[in-house]
C-alpha cells in the first residue's frame, strides 16, 4: 500500500508523535508571544474565512469575518460531515466534499459545489465512493479534478462545475492521488504509485494525456503544490530518510531541498502553501515539541509563536498575501487564529466547544 497522501480534508489537528531528536535549532526569528493583532487591524483585512466546524456535533462548513464577526451558518447536515475544498477563481462558489453515512460500516463521500452567498442549493459533482477528496478548481472555473474510488482503487477525475458526466483521467490499480491544476489551465501535477518504487509525482495535461514522471527516487515524494507563476512545484521528500520540502521546477528540473539543511533529527516537515508572492508557509513537527508554522522566503525564515502548549496547523494565506489563517489548538481544542504575513501578533478568531479546522480564505 501507497504511503498515506496528505490532504486538505483530513481532520489534522492531533499532535503527531515522531522519532526522539536531538542537535541544535536552525536560526530562525520567532514572533514575540503576547502581541496580538489590533480590532482596527483586523477591520480593515479583506475577505472572510470558510471553515470545517464540529461545534454542534457533526462538522458543518461557517463563515466568519477577520474581526470575529458575524458567524453565518453555511450548511446544515445533520446526518453527514462537510469538509471544505477550494474557492473557485470568480470567489463565488467552493468546493467542498460531504460525508454520510449508508450503513454502520460504511460512509460515502460527494463531492460538491457550493454557493457562497447562501441561500442556494450545493450541487453534486461526479459519483459518490468510500474516499472522495483532493479537488481542484481549473483555471476559468468551467471543470474541476479531484480524487475518487468511486470505480477504482483509487483514480483522477475531471468533470464540469455544472455537475455534467466525468471523465476518468488515470486508470492504473496501484493508486493516484491528490490532483492540482496548474496556474495556466494546462497540466495537473498529481501523485501516483504505478511505478512500484514509491509515491511518485507526475504530470500529466489537464485531458489526461502525455503522463510524465517528475520524481525518480525510489522513495515517498507527496505535497505537491504549484508555485503561483506555475513555474515551480513544492512537494515533500523522504529521499534523505526524513520527511523534508523540496522543490523542484515545473518539469522535474532542478529539484533541491527548500527548508535549512540543519534541521533536527526527527523532525517533519508538511503541509507547504505557496503565498501570491511566492513565500512558503509550512508545518513543523517534533515529539515533544508543539507543532509550529514556519515562513520561508529565500533563505529567510519566521516562525509564528507556538504559544505555551498546544500546536499550530493547516496555515493558508489571505488572498493578498498579507495575513495568516491556521488552526492551533495552543488554548484547548482546535481553533482558528491569524497572524501577520511575518509570524507576528497570532490572534484567535473563533471560541467553540467543538473543533474547528480547514480554513479557506474567501473574497
Amino acid at each position: 500500500m501507497p504511503r498515506f497522501v496528505h490532504t486538505r480534508f483530513s481532520l489534522a489537528l492531533a499532535a503527531l508523535m515522531l522519532t526522539a531528536c536531538g542537535g541544535g535549532e536552525p536560526k530562525t526569528r520567532v514572533a514575540e508571544a503576547g502581541d496580538t493583532l489590533s480590532l482596527a487591524e483586523r477591520e480593515k483585512i479583506a475577505g472572510s474565512i470558510v471553515f470545517s466546524s464540529k461545534r454542534h456535533g457533526n462538522a458543518e462548513l461557517y463563515r466568519i469575518r477577520a474581526t470575529g464577526t458575524p458567524l453565518l451558518r453555511m450548511t446544515n447536515s445533520p446526518d453527514a460531515d462537510d469538509f471544505t475544498g477550494p474557492l473557485s477563481p470568480d470567489g463565488q462558489e467552493m468546493l467542498a466534499v460531504v460525508a454520510r453515512r449508508v450503513s454502520p460500516a460504511v460512509r460515502l463521500s460527494q463531492l460538491v459545489v457550493v454557493p457562497l452567498a447562501g441561500g442556494g442549493q450545493a450541487r453534486p459533482v461526479g459519483a459518490r465512493g468510500v474516499r472522495v477528496r483532493s479537488p481542484s478548481w481549473s483555471r476559468d472555473g468551467r471543470w474541476v479534478v479531484y480524487e475518487s474510488d468511486s470505480a477504482s482503487f483509487r483514480d483522477l477525475y475531471r468533470a464540469s462545475r455544472d455537475g455534467g458526466a466525468p471523465v476518468r483521467l488515470t486508470d492504473n490499480p496501484e493508486g493516484n492521488y491528490s490532483p492540482e491544476v496548474s496556474p495556466s489551465g494546462e497540466w495537473v501535477v498529481f501523485h501516483s504509485s504505478r511505478t512500484r518504487d514509491g509515491l511518485q509525482i507526475f504530470r500529466m495535461r489537464a485531458d489526461g494525456s502525455e503522463p510524465e514522471r517528475l520524481t525518480h527516487e525510489a522513495r515517498d515524494h507527496w505535497g505537491a503544490r504549484w508555485s503561483p507563476d506555475g513555474g515551480r512545484i513544492v512537494f515533500v521528500s523522504d529521499r534523505q530518510g526524513a520527511d523534508r520540502l523540496w522543490v523542484m521546477d515545473a518539469d522535474g528540473g532542478n529539484q533541491r531541498r527548500l527548508t535549512p539543511e540543519d534541521t533536527l533529527p526527527g523532525t517533519v516537515e508538511a503541509q507547504p502553501v505557496w503565498s501570491p508572492d511566492g513565500r512558503i508557509a509550512y508545518v513543523l513537527k517534533r515529539t515533544g515539541v508543539p507543532a509550529r508554522i514556519r515562513i520561508q522566503h529565500g533563505e529567510k525564515v519566521r516562525e509564528v509563536h507556538a504559544g505555551a502548549k498546544g500546536g499550530d496547523d493547516t496555515p493558508v494565506w489571505s488572498r493578498d498575501g498579507r495575513y495568516l489563517a491556521f488552526v492551533s489548538t495552543r488554548d484547548g481544542n482546535a481553533e482558528l487564529y491569524l497572524a501577520r504575513a511575518d509570524g507576528s501578533r497570532p490572534t484567535r478568531l473563533t471560541r467553540a466547544d467543538g473543533d474547528d479546522f480547514d480554513p479557506v480564505w474567501a473574497p
